[in-house]
């Protein structure tokens, strides 16, 4: 019995054994999994991904944050070649004033910028593209509308006119080989960062993406109607996007088939995309400068080699530049760079369209000319009218010249062949003779001709002046006394 006790003493002691290890077990494991939450690695915060680059949506670095900038280069004579254009990201064309395109390159991020210029006036016609951006204008002076622009939108610029040298610096080198003062000019990305800075201006912002960009089908080669395009703005400004199907991108020449190449580094410049904004045109209330619908229009759109129409539109001059395909489909655009012309189609304007096969593209319709636009007609009138009266000028000019040559080249010829007739056998002499003539033979024919225009216009030929008889002898006398 004591034995049978004793077991049971011994059982019970067992299970208090057991139970107590359980316990201190389960302890063991509550100490156990709450050290392993304290020491767990925390969950990382989600990062937002890379904003690629706006105007040309490319993934080459992180643009969050970051103002693009817009900078006008002068085109006007004596203004090429320019810096900076191989390192924009779009190039934006279009006649504001004249007869001449104005230009304003794009860049992403102004840390781009090693050299810009020389730099242009403003010109509210370029403004329309670059502040939808939120891009920082910079610009020497600026005309009146696009002065007023700025001013309604109180939006800074970057105008030389005011600010000077704080962030624009003179390229005497350039000057010194013959360019005129205002051709030399020019920014970098780190004037213009100082230059903000003196109106508490920062190049940190918002941007927005130009296009919706995306992967397009590559254009078979059989498929390329789209190869050469020729813009001519005027009779004295065109220019070439040529295709070249080794690097699939079009490159720019100048209207003499020169590369248009960049000052900075000889690049010739290139883009993936090209397009053709068709605009209803006018001028506005000053007689010169050009008034465009910016509200919309067709265009088209040139990429590898092919073309599409496309339809085009912007609410007002912040608003985003919105493009879609003939089926009104938002436009996917290839990444890569850009060129932007805006064409009027008014008088003296063309578009030149030609494919792999060498055939001529039928292209849209010209856009209808806005009420203060000048007819074709008219304006076809107009230049008679002013060529006529040059064709005066420049003939009574030529006639004045050539008259006040005359004298000296018959004397010339004169001597020449007094000489000759003294040896009439030397080879010298009778080159000189020959020579003497024939710049006779050719003064006589330009009055002759110059007459005729005259003539035929019915002007009389306007008398070089000779001195009165009293101021001549009065002439004289002064010099025989001298």
């Amino acid at each position: 019995m004591k034995r049978l006790q004793a077991l049971g003493v011994a059982t019970a002691l067992l299970a208090a054994l057991l139970l107590g290890g359980c316990s201190g077990q389960g302890e063991s494991g509550a100490s156990t999994s709450e050290s392993a939450v304290a020491t767990a690695t925390p969950e990382p915060t989600p990062q937002a991904d890379p904003v690629p680059n706006p105007l040309t949506g490319a993934a080459d670095g992180d643009y969050t944050n970051c103002r693009p900038v817009a900078v006008t280069l002068r085109t006007l004579s004596g203004a090429t070649p320019h810096w900076g254009l191989s390192s924009a990201d779009v190039l934006v064309e279009g006649v504001a004033e004249g007869t001449t395109a104005s230009l304003m390159a794009l860049y992403s991020r102004a840390d781009n910028i090693s050299k810009a210029g020389p730099v242009g006036p403003g010109r509210d016609l370029l403004l329309q593209f670059a502040l939808p951006l939120n891009a920082v204008p910079v610009h020497i002076d600026k005309n009146i509308y696009a002065e007023n622009l700025l001013n309604t939108l109180s939006y800074q610029d970057l105008d030389g006119y005011h600010i000077g040298k704080a962030a624009f610096a003179f390229d005497q080198d350039r000057q010194n080989a013959g360019y005129r003062e205002e051709n030399c000019w020019y920014t970098t990305g780190e004037m213009i960062r100082n230059g903000l800075n003196t109106y508490g201006t920062s190049l940190e912002g918002a941007n927005t993406p130009l296009f919706l960009f995306g992967e397009r089908q590559p254009v078979e080669e059989g498929a390329r109607n789209a190869t050469a395009l020729t813009i001519t703005f005027s009779a004295d400004d065109s220019e070439q996007l040529i295709y070249t199907p080794e690097t699939g991108l079009y490159v720019k020449t100048n209207a003499d088939g020169s590369p248009t190449t960049d000052a900075d580094n000889g690049q010739q410049v290139a883009f993936t995309n090209v397009f053709v904004l068709y605009a209803s045109s006018g001028i506005k209330d000053d007689g010169y400068t050009r008034q465009y619908d910016l509200t919309g229009g067709t265009g088209l759109y040139l990429t590898g080699g092919a073309w599409e129409q496309i339809q085009w539109s912007k609410e007002d001059a912040t608003a985003p530049l919105q493009l879609t395909a003939a089926d009104g489909s938002p436009l996917v655009v290839s990444p890569g760079k850009s060129f932007i012309a805006v064409w009027g189609g008014y008088y003296g304007q063309s578009l030149r369209l030609t494919g792999a096969d060498g055939a001529e593209q039928t292209l849209p319709e010209k856009p209808a000319l806005l009420e203060s636009g000048i007819s074709d007609e008219a304006a076809a009138a107009a230049q008679a009218e002013f060529d006529a009266k040059q064709k005066i000028i420049d003939a009574q000019a030529a006639l004045d010249a050539a008259n006040a040559q005359l004298s000296e080249a018959q004397t010339a010829l004169q001597e020449a062949q007094a000489a000759l007739d003294a040896d009439s056998e030397n080879q010298e002499l009778i080159t000189k003779r020959d020579e003497a003539q024939a710049l006779v033979d050719s003064l006589n024919q330009t009055i002759a001709d110059n007459q005729a225009i005259l003539d035929a216009a019915g002007v009389t030929a306007e008398p070089e002046a000779t001195p009165a008889p009293e101021a001549a002898s009065s002439d004289a006398a002064s010099s025989t006394a001298s």
